[in-house]
């Protein structure tokens, strides 16, 4: 039987709640076997300061701990530099033969599809899981020229009349899904953390104490 494989990548800049729970929503829904957390070496769109991928690492494994489906991967930070997703979907079709990949990502990052390197190769290796997020409607996915036709059935994810839809095309496989909204950012987290504030019930304890522990952020 394939195995059914979710990957989520990311900074992790820290690891939090909303992570956690939209790979935990994402992974019943689509009944996956697990969900790969894989945290970037040096994300290729973003430029934010943050602790080497050591911590970062760490910081998911203790997030994670104690949900099985759940593994960390290190393929991107032992690859180094730049991190692009085709590279990294390329590696683990190699190292999991059979597998199907399901690609988790925001419906904001999707939106900018074209401008990942590789883009169109990349849609025909792997499934992608696109994820609502606060503020960025489904519905502005129809200015993509293969979702047009779709235009309607985005209204209506937005509209709350539908949860998910499932679109194939020739070369895609597309998983829209509006999932709950929990309202935790890693940025916010950060500023927290600056200015003295609390973080409690944002990030799981052990991640917290290792913030603290490791003077991070601060």
């Amino acid at each position: 039987m394939q195995q059914r494989i979710g990957i989520l990548g990311g900074t992790f800049n820290p690891i939090h709640y909303g992570h956690l729970a939209a790979a935990e929503e994402v992974r019943e829904r689509l009944s996956l076997d697990s969900i790969l957390f894989i945290p970037t070496a040096l994300p290729p769109h973003k430029q934010e300061a943050m602790p080497d991928a050591a911590h970062r690492m760490e910081m998911v494994r203790l997030a994670i701990s104690g949900n099985p489906p759940f593994e960390l991967s290190d393929i991107e930070v032992k690859r180094g530099g730049r991190s692009y997703t085709i590279d990294t979907i390329d590696a683990l079709r190699s190292s999991l033969p059979g597998a199907e990949l399901y690609f988790l990502t925001g419906v904001d990052s999707f939106h900018e599809i074209k401008s990942w390197h590789q883009w169109e190769r990349l849609l025909g290796r792997c499934a992608f899981v696109i994820l609502s997020r606060p503020g960025y409607p489904f519905s502005e996915l129809a200015a993509i020229d293969f979702m047009k036709h779709a235009a309607k059935d985005l209204d209506r994810l937005d509209r709350g009349e539908m949860r998910e839809i499932t679109m194939r095309t020739a070369t895609a496989c597309l998983y829209l899904e509006k999932i709950p909204h929990y309202d935790i950012s890693s940025t916010d987290i950060r500023e927290r953390i600056r200015d003295g504030r609390s973080v409690k019930y944002l990030l799981p304890e052990p991640v917290e104490r290792y913030i603290i522990t490791n003077t991070l952020y601060a």
